[in-house]
């Protein structure tokens, strides 16, 4: 073996472990995403559950190892603040896994996709955008009449 290949395996062998680590977490924060997704989609199911229920004024829940009575007002409050944690928790760990995915591709040498960091637009964003095309809608039907 050549005096420059020895140079190079120590650090060819840091990057290829580098490399497997970071890949590693990345399927690691994936299947947290999943799990994380299946416990919001409980919640979620729970949250309609409560609101279809009409003439309860109370609810049985499980908490841990036991049921429990509650007020279902406040039980449906207790699951949209699950629900928010969760929502929170996910975008979280989507955030971290593009930086994993990014400095995987790095020690890759494979190039970043053009849009990789682009944000999902919010609600009101959407709802901005709705309207701005009903207004033109509107201006470009009455300049038709």
């Amino acid at each position: 073996m050549s005096r420059a290949a020895e140079r190079a395996l120590p650090v060819y062998l840091q990057t290829l472990k580098q490399s497997e680590n970071l890949g590693e977490e990345v399927l690691a924060d994936q299947q947290q995403i999943v799990e994380l997704d299946k416990r919001r989609q409980a919640t979620r199911e729970a949250i309609r559950a409560v609101r279809r229920e009409k003439e309860a004024r109370k609810m049985w829940v499980m908490m841990g190892d036991e049921f429990v009575k509650v007020e279902k007002g406040t039980l449906q409050d207790w699951l949209e603040s699950d629900q928010s944690v969760l929502d929170k928790e996910i975008d979280s760990v989507r955030d971290g896994l593009k930086e994993k995915v990014q400095a995987l591709k790095r020690l890759e040498g494979e190039e970043i996709p053009r849009g990789f960091f682009l944000n999902s637009m919010s609600k009101d964003e959407l709802s901005n955008i709705s309207s701005v095309g009903r207004v033109k809608e509107r201006y470009l039907d009455d300049i038709d009449e």
